[in-house]
């Protein structure tokens, strides 16, 4: 069954109160009248309705602090102002400051309530909006626990509440495109496009490569070169509203360094072969993994969409600065392969996090499902990883076979250098619960009766560091 939607009327004319009472039920909706200021905000601050009817007027509290202070609050439901042409101006500073329509009284039913579903519907988009842009930060996020990308994540949020341009920097594989995908699935433009674009590969890729970059960014109308039967939104015109990330931007040539700036400095764009401009709304993201300050000083980058584009330097850090975290990011990879029986012993584990990783996360990807390919059965073994790496890949120290291939015991390679302390405790904990469920055959109420703690405390532990049941 459907609930009512809930709407509550402060007005100190009990006429209206319950005329308009009357009209709401009639309409399928749950009214609650009130005659005062006082118990209106006590009411209104439960944040269980959809929509406020609020006169202009009250006899105990002035209607203008009383709507600040509920948007003051959160309070989601939209405020209509109901006033007479007398008290208009009073109405309006209300309006002012958020209060959505204003209603003269006496009142018209048939307005009330199209102004009263106008204002429903608007809350239920936002917040339709709002889940919409949870799901999707959900799905785009940057993935891992350690101190190293809490910090980092936290400096992403901070971008995406800005509508400020940045640069990430980085080593290639480290991630650059998904942190601009979480700047932007995080920010005011979530729900609008996304086009992410390698500079170099989309130049080299075509014998023709000093146009098709171009084409791709820019558009082009019909005839503007052989073949252009049509005309062609770029990805600038396509991503209205939205973010286009523009990776490996120190590749770009000179001329379309210069239309880059334009864009940034104009807001506008010139397709190819067009005489008029067309006005875009858009956030620019960068990636590189060379110096682009260097290439600044050797005059190959121009110094001033160097400066336009970082606004906010961001350095991207290298999977070997959170090695802690590869078991939780090994068990994300395997999960969205569809390979959610699978898991690693720890010995394999152990292996993957001796590594130093070059090729990042990118290059962790495919050794973890190179590896869960060449399992046998649900478990990923030493030997699954070892084989999954080309020959010669060397981890960045020796460990002793004995006891790189033992995980019972805990006490060894406890201490490494590169990790802070917090890292130091997830990882141990992890190989601890790891173990533990081992022994308890997956048992997560008979393991947390060996560690003597609450069953439900124990579940979010192994749930937040990524452990999986293979029993």
């Amino acid at each position: 069954m459907v609930e009512k939607p809930e709407i509550l009327i402060i007005d100190a004319d009990k006429q209206v109160v319950e005329s308009l009472s009357g009209l709401f039920k009639n309409k399928g909706y749950k009214p609650f009248g009130v005659y005062t200021g006082q118990k209106g905000l006590e009411l209104a601050l439960n944040d269980v309705f959809e929509l406020i009817l609020l006169d202009s007027v009250l006899p105990d509290l002035d209607s203008l602090e009383l709507v600040k202070r509920i948007k003051g609050l959160k309070v989601s439901a939209p405020v209509i102002v109901l006033t007479t042409p007398e008290n208009k101006h009073k109405a309006i500073d209300i309006a002012k400051n958020g209060a959505v329509n204003i209603l003269f009284k006496p009142l018209i039913d048939d307005l009330v309530i199209e102004s009263s579903n106008i204002a429903i519907n608007q809350l239920k988009n936002s917040r339709d909006i709002e889940k919409l842009r949870h799901s999707i930060s959900e799905h785009f996020t940057v993935l891992g626990h350690s101190e190293v990308i809490e910090k980092f994540r936290e400096k992403l949020k901070r971008i995406a509440g800005s509508n400020s341009r940045a640069l990430f920097f980085g080593e290639s594989g480290s991630g650059k495109e998904a942190a601009a995908r979480y700047v932007h699935y995080t920010s005011s433009r979530s729900t609008e496009p996304f086009h992410g674009i390698n500079c170099l590969e989309a130049a080299g890729n075509r014998a023709d490569k000093k146009h098709h970059l171009e084409c791709d960014l820019f558009g082009y109308e019909r005839d503007a070169f052989v073949g252009a039967s049509t005309t062609t939104k770029g990805r600038f015109e396509m991503a209205e509203g939205g973010t286009v990330y523009l990776n490996e931007v120190g590749s770009l040539t000179p001329d379309l360094q210069s239309k880059l700036l334009r864009m940034i400095e104009t807001g506008s764009i010139t397709r190819m072969g067009a005489t008029s401009d067309i006005k875009v709304d858009l956030r620019i993201l960068a990636g590189t993994t060379i110096d682009l300050e260097a290439e600044v000083k050797a005059g190959r980058f121009r110094e001033d969409l160097y400066f336009r584009l970082n606004v906010i330097p961001t350095a991207v850090p290298p999977l070997r600065d959170y090695k802690s975290d590869i078991p939780f990011i090994s068990r994300k990879i395997l999960d969205n392969s569809g390979q959610i029986r699978k898991r690693f012993e720890m010995a394999a584990l152990s292996y993957l996090k001796e590594y130093d990783w070059p090729g990042n996360i990118r290059q962790l990807d495919e050794i973890v499902t190179k590896a869960a390919k060449l399992s046998s059965g649900d478990i990923i073994t030493v030997g699954d990883v070892k084989s999954s790496f080309e020959p010669g890949a060397q981890r960045s120290k020796a460990i002793p076979e004995s006891r790189s291939s033992h995980p019972e015991l805990l006490s060894g390679d406890l201490f490494k250098p590169e990790l802070s302390y917090r890292d130091h405790v997830l990882d141990f904990e992890f190989r601890l619960l790891q173990e533990v469920l081992d022994r308890c055959k997956g048992n997560i109420t008979k393991a947390a009766e060996m560690f003597k703690t609450d069953r439900g405390n124990l579940s979010k532990k192994i749930k937040k560091l990524g452990i999986k049941d293979s029993h």
